[in-house]
């Protein structure tokens, strides 16, 4: 996980890197800190299937609820689109 954050007062910026477990991707929300992060983090839920705790609404945002599998994971395996890369 990778977060870069910009101080509009200061113009200093600071880039976060985090490591996450691949098997149980898990972090902090940063959504009670900035409120445009709770959509973000969705979206990354929702693609990349890392789980934001304290999150207040985590849950899919473009995929449906049956869906199964992290879509834009490298080892994500498509059965009706069988294009390895």
């Amino acid at each position: 996980m990778v977060y870069h954050f910009t101080s509009t007062t200061h113009r200093h910026t600071i880039v976060v890197k985090v490591n996450l477990d691949r098997s149980v991707p898990e972090i902090e929300t940063v959504s009670d800190i900035w409120r445009t992060a709770e959509f973000h983090e969705r979206e990354v839920y929702d693609l990349f299937g890392v789980k934001f705790l304290h999150h207040p609404d985590l849950r899919r945002l473009f995929l449906t609820d049956e869906w199964k599998g992290w879509p834009l994971r490298k080892d994500y395996e498509d059965p009706v689109n069988m294009i390895k890369l």
